[in-house]
């Protein structure tokens, strides 16, 4: 099979949707950052990799890149002609020739359909783009297509009832030569942040030969912080067997059941359970009677004695003391009080809601517990409700019932919050 010449990378967007996490393309899975997983699988199918990044992000993905054995890959940052894709897009304007596949660096699907592609690439198409079939209302861009079932336009959150089709675009759009698409970035104009879209209906509008690929498998996109959870349980699948270091120290009396991964130097008390798929970081301390489930811990932490981890990523240098955390994402460097607990099941049984701006989302999920940011802490006896989110750099105070999401640097105690001025 032929490699494509150039595939680009979308990695520069930022992650406001996405609080109170941050940096969504170097949360780590299985021990590795996204972005690394998205650049080693793309390889295989391209000859070069180029990652458009922003400002802020350029110099971290560098360095991972430099300190890897990853090859043929270019970073370029964004420019400010266009903002949001668009200016991702254009960015790589000298930077690449001919063809060209776009990605998003945020995005996970099975990369295998490339080998479809090619076989349409093979019958001199253009332009190919990706569609998944959504029997359900989703918040994205729809094909609209002709009596001939060619695309003739993708149309923007339609209204539910006012859909052109069941085929939803994703970011995997094949361009025979880049130039065919730039070339019209100078002839549209918008106030929003669709430009990418309306100059590909511009190009839809030309006589440019087209095709479309209908994807049935994974997707799994970063947007909102409980996506995570499911982005988690798609690597987690993937582990097949037991993998436990040499150097580890698990009891006679804990138990292993499953597929899991343990990582270097970790230590599993007695009467401790884990149950896969799981996997452990490095220099991780599991205490006795605790129990990890269907979970990513990082490195460096403690799931102390008594605790229960349940389909939950945990980062690395976080410090548990005997709760409960039920589907729930902890960022690096926090600490949870003892006894606490994060509920992650609403008594009617319908999904959790989640605030983000001004609007309560619907999560699509039907247990969800606590989101909580780097570097925050959550005194003894508290409970979480449901769906809450808590900012970084934030302490809640102990016994605390905590209803609504806490705001960055922020310290709720005795139900009120105030500025957290000891961070």
């Amino acid at each position: 099979m032929r490699k494509l010449k150039n595939i680009l990378l979308l990695a520069g967007g930022d992650s406001t949707r996405f609080w109170p996490l941050e940096n969504k393309i170097f949360f780590s899975f299985l021990g590795k950052p996204l972005i690394m997983h998205q650049i080693q699988e793309l390889l295989k199918y391209g000859e070069l990799v180029t990652v458009v990044a922003n400002k802020s992000n350029a110099t971290t993905i560098k360095r991972l890149v430099d300190n890897s054995d990853i090859k043929s890959v270019q970073i370029i940052i964004q420019k400010e002609d266009y903002s949001g894709m668009a200016g991702a897009v254009f960015s790589t304007k000298n930077h690449i020739k001919g063809e060209v596949l776009i990605v998003n660096g945020s995005d996970l699907i099975d990369y295998s359909i490339t080998s479809k592609l090619l076989l349409l690439i093979d019958e001199e198409n253009k332009l190919i783009m990706l569609g998944k079939k959504f029997n359900e209302y989703f918040p994205g861009g729809y094909f609209k297509f002709d009596d001939s079932k060619k695309i003739i336009e993708i149309v923007e959150k339609p209204d539910k009832d006012k859909r052109p089709s069941s085929i939803v675009k994703l970011v995997f759009d094949y361009f025979a030569d880049i130039n065919d698409l730039l070339k019209y970035f100078s002839q549209v104009k918008t106030e929003n942040d669709d430009l990418y879209e309306l100059v590909i209906n511009k190009l839809f509008s030309s006589d440019i030969k087209r095709a479309y690929l209908v994807y049935d498998s994974y997707w799994y996109g970063l947007k909102y912080p409980w996506q995570i959870l499911a982005m988690m349980q798609n690597y987690l699948k993937s582990i097949k067997e037991r993998k436990i270091s040499s150097s580890a120290e698990i009891s006679e009396r804990a138990l292993i059941v499953g597929p899991v991964v343990i990582g270097d130097n970790v230590r599993i008390g007695d009467f401790s359970k884990v149950v896969g798929p799981t996997f452990i970081g490095d220099n991780t301390i599991v205490g006795d009677y605790s129990m990890i489930r269907e979970s990513q811990i990082g490195e460096d932490s403690l799931v102390g004695s008594f605790s229960e981890v349940v389909r939950s990523y945990i980062g690395n240098n976080v410090y548990l003391h005997r709760n409960y955390i039920g589907d729930s994402v902890l960022d690096n460097d926090v600490m949870v009080g003892a006894q606490t607990v994060t509920g992650n099941l609403k008594f009617d049984g319908e999904k959790v809601l989640s605030t983000v701006g001004d609007k309560r989302l619907d999560s699509n999920m039907n247990k969800l517990g606590a989101i909580i940011g780097h570097l925050s802490k959550i005194g003894v006896n508290t409970t979480i409700l449901p769906g809450v989110k808590i900012g970084k750099k934030t302490w809640v105070g102990p016994g605390e019932k905590v209803k609504y999401d806490v705001e960055d640097k922020t310290y709720l105690a005795d139900g009120e919050e105030k500025d957290n001025i000891k961070v």
